[in-house]
């Protein structure tokens, strides 16, 4: 009867968890066991030389046992049958019948147990450390140096006590303001150091070190749901503020597709990984192949504290042959901060012919240590690499990785607020009554828009992974993403080595469109705003020329600012309100001449207009800050806005916050609801497209009314020294929901727009409910700069009652 409740032999159902509660509760005890000088956890190690089980042999006899045969690191493998256990590291075999004889209580118990009976594993491994001295590379003759400048450049601290620190480039990080290459933080040394990179024959200044960085930190502030007792986790992440962010490129040379970063937490740390592939590439030894040994390794002992280090990192053992398996990793002194990925062979997509299999890599680890066994007793050592998880250090740091340096430019103003406009189109059913009009448009909502996704990964771009076919962008943010030459295009290697170039992407218009997108309404003309003269008496101000005499006037301010920063001067001029007119008019003559694609790509692109007028800092010249209010740049000469990156913090990463955190999209959807309630919020008729350009005007006042761009520019001030993420929070804290207020009013205008079109067009009978378009049609429209052209405000004419359809493009523009 006892044996029926005995705890199993089987132990398959151990999670990491219950190892690592096992480790803790009997680390002590372990660590004062003869040799023992480390402890880890991972799946049972199997000597080599052991057969394997067969149906007809489930269970062979090993060749040999821990009477006769110690296990090492070299002479034993992970199989697929392993099981959960604990490793104990020893630096000196001792078999059981010695140890027995000098003092039993030293034998390492083969089993601990929880307490609630489960019993788990312990695998005893030799682990003899070479402690021979080791230093710092420091003759850069013998380091291989390289053209780029990218994830496995040499980085160079000629600042270090006397040494030369060599380590290696890893990943590219942002934190939305900023790009940084993480190596480790014992390369880079104090804040404020110049780094230097080995390239070719010289060796540049590429950055210095950031004041962020991480060494030690208790293992349960990284890892809470794990026990921990007196551990801390070393990280040794280091931070390089990068000078110039157009001479990197963020792919790892030799590494093929690359997967999203590895979210490891402690929900998702698995024992899947023991045994997974990893490749990387050092600074010193190159191309680096190995294989995941054991997760959470505690390495060394010193003042009660235990350290421990995320992974485990030694040579393949699976899937190699025999005669490679006991060739050391090739990890060298100066592969520190190497970027590790996992290499895991997925079904290759879009070929159902051949269904092989192509490799993935993974991101998830920093190179940080090494540790060098001695084995079978030679004089040789083998190097096993220690390893940090990379996103809980960059979750700590508040960083971002950066997988692709081109599709992560952050030049582009709130993504995700132009898509959530779009995506509401049909909820103002006061303003957009006809029933047919609502069809069409739900029938082609995934082409006007998207839903972003809770990570907020799927910003559509026109390029993807480095490819040359251009990808359909839905058309809301198409005005961002194609037309902007800002955002829409690839950095190209320069004739000679010279510096790197942007290259436009398919479908960008330069900088032809990019005027199209603000106007800075909010100074003085005339002795009054313009804005509130535009408002007020349209008929007179409200005309091209007017705005063209304005700016003009403004100049010479404007040009002392640009020179205050160090910008180079242009004429500011916007002409926000003049694109609407022009695109109500185009989506007039598509829906007279029953031309679908034309009438659903002008009016798709229009959201992104619409959308910008009901963000608060498009239309001020308070945009990027206060002018007139500067501080000296931290690290390099000359000045910049007090106030900088708030265009960026409140229309993107507060919207970010306010979708992710707030659920946006519903109170976007309430707040679309309950506001023709109000009287205030009454649009006037739309008749032609001088109307729409009214109700433009009249947007933008609304907008400036419900949340001033100072107070803004203000709040971002107060926020200096926050975390992005703090400012995110407390910026949607003090705007989140006038904001919202402003994108509904926004989408009330947009809908009042459409449906003025659509009737002006005879949409009902000319292009009816329809069907959904094709995405390559509305591809051709919108890739056409001649179609829906983008002009500059001295091209748009004075005449409201113009057919504004007719504008042709300008080979030459202003602006």
């Amino acid at each position: 009867m006892d044996s029926l409740f005995k705890s199993s032999s089987t132990f398959a159902s151990l999670s990491l968890k219950d190892l690592l509660d096992a480790r803790d509760l009997f680390h002590y005890h372990l660590m004062n066991k003869k040799n023992v000088v480390a402890t880890a956890v991972g799946l049972y190690r199997i000597r080599s030389r052991d057969p394997w089980p067969s149906e007809d042999n489930p269970k062979p006899e090993p060749k040999s046992s821990n009477k006769d045969t110690k296990r090492t690191l070299a002479n034993s493998e992970v199989r697929p049958y392993s099981w959960p256990c604990v490793y104990v590291f020893v630096s000196k075999w001792e078999f059981e019948a010695e140890l027995a004889k000098e003092d039993p209580s030293d034998m390492v118990p083969k089993t601990l147990y929880l307490p609630d009976g489960r019993s788990v594993p312990v695998c005893v491994v030799e682990a003899r450390r070479d402690t021979s001295a080791r230093g710092e590379a420091s003759n850069p003759a013998f380091l291989p140096p390289r053209n780029l400048l990218c994830p496995g450049s040499i980085l160079v601290n000629s600042d270090g006590q006397g040494l030369t620190r060599f380590g290696t480039a890893g990943a590219i990080v942002t934190n939305g303001e900023r790009y940084y290459v993480v190596t480790n933080r014992h390369v880079t040394g104090a804040a404020g150091t110049k780094i230097k990179a080995l390239q070719g024959h010289r060796d540049p200044i590429i950055g210095s070190t950031s004041s962020a960085g991480l060494s030690r930190v208790p293992f349960g502030e990284v890892y809470p749901n794990f026990t921990s007792h007196n551990q801390s986790l070393q990280l040794d992440v280091g931070l390089v503020d990068i000078d110039d962010i157009s001479q990197w490129k963020s792919q790892t040379p030799g590494i093929g597709t690359v997967g999203s970063l590895l979210d490891l937490y402690d929900n998702s740390f698995t024992l899947k990984l023991i045994t997974m592939k990893v490749v990387g590439v050092g600074g010193v030894s190159g191309p680096i192949r190995a294989e995941i040994h054991a997760l959470f390794y505690r390495y060394r002992s010193l003042g009660g504290s235990e350290y421990v280090s995320d992974f485990l990192i030694g040579p393949e053992t699976i899937g190699v042959k025999r005669k490679h398996q006991k060739e050391a990793l090739a990890v060298h002194h100066g592969d520190s901060g190497t970027l590790l990925f996992i290499e895991h062979f997925e079904d290759e997509v879009g070929n159902e012919e051949s269904k092989g299999k192509l490799p993935v890599y993974y991101p998830f680890a920093q190179l940080w240590g090494k540790e060098e066994f001695l084995q079978e007793g030679k004089s040789t050592s083998h190097p096993y690499a220690l390893a940090t998880a990379l996103s809980p250090a960059l979750d700590r740091l508040n960083m971002e990785f950066v997988a692709d340096l081109n599709a992560d430019q952050r030049y582009i103003w709130g993504w995700v607020g132009h898509y959530a406009i779009g995506r509401a189109l049909t909820l103002p059913t006061d303003s957009l009554h006809s029933s047919k009009l609502r069809t069409f448009i739900a029938n082609n909502i995934d082409l006007l828009s998207l839903t972003p996704s809770q990570a907020l990964k799927n910003d559509p771009k026109v390029l993807v992974d480095g490819g040359a076919e251009p990808q359909f962008v839905p058309l809301a943010d198409v005005p961002d993403n194609v037309w902007k030459s800002n955002v829409n295009f690839t950095f190209v290697d320069a004739p000679n080595g010279g510096k790197k170039r942007r290259k436009p992407g398919p479908g960008s218009r330069g900088q032809n469109d990019n005027p199209n997108h603000f106007a800075d309404l909010d100074l003085n003309y005339k002795g009054q705003l313009f804005l509130q003269l535009n408002k007020d008496n349209p008929d007179q101000y409200l005309k091209p020329t007017v705005w063209v005499d304005y700016f003009a006037e403004l100049k010479p301010r404007f040009d002392a600012w640009d020179d205050a920063v160090g910008h180079g001067r242009s004429n500011h001029w916007g002409a926000l309100p003049f694109r609407v007119h022009q695109l109500f008019d185009i989506m007039v003559a598509a829906a007279k001449a029953s031309d679908a694609d034309l009438f659903l790509c002008a009016g798709g692109v229009l959201i992104h207009y619409v959308g910008d007028a009901c963000q608060p800092l498009h239309t001020s010249y308070l945009s990027q800050g206060d002018p007139d209010q500067l501080v000296d740049r931290p690290r390099s000469p000359g000045k910049k806005m007090q106030a900088d990156g708030v265009h960026g913090g409140y229309e993107d990463d507060m919207i970010a916050f306010g979708y992710q955190q707030k659920n946006l999209a519903n109170a976007l959807k309430d707040r679309i609801n309950a506001l023709p309630t109000v009287a205030a919020e009454t649009i006037s008729p739309i008749r032609s497209g001088y109307d729409a350009s009214k109700a433009i005007i009249d947007l933008v006042s609304a907008t400036q009314n419900e949340i001033a761009p100072r107070t803004i520019v203000s709040k971002w001030v107060d926020l200096i020294g926050s975390s992005k993420a703090e400012k995110a929070e407390a910026m949607w804290v003090t705007f989140g929901d006038k904001t919202v207020t402003c994108m509904a009013r926004g989408t009330r205008y947009l809908a009042a727009i459409w449906q003025a079109a659509w009737e002006l067009g005879g949409g009902d009978g000319n292009i009816g409910s329809g069907s959904s378009l094709k995405e390559e049609n509305l591809m051709a429209l919108y890739n056409n700069p001649d179609k829906m052209p983008s002009v500059a405000l001295n091209v748009y004419p004075d005449d409201i009652a113009a057919d504004w359809a007719l504008i042709k493009r300008q080979t030459s523009t202003s602006g």
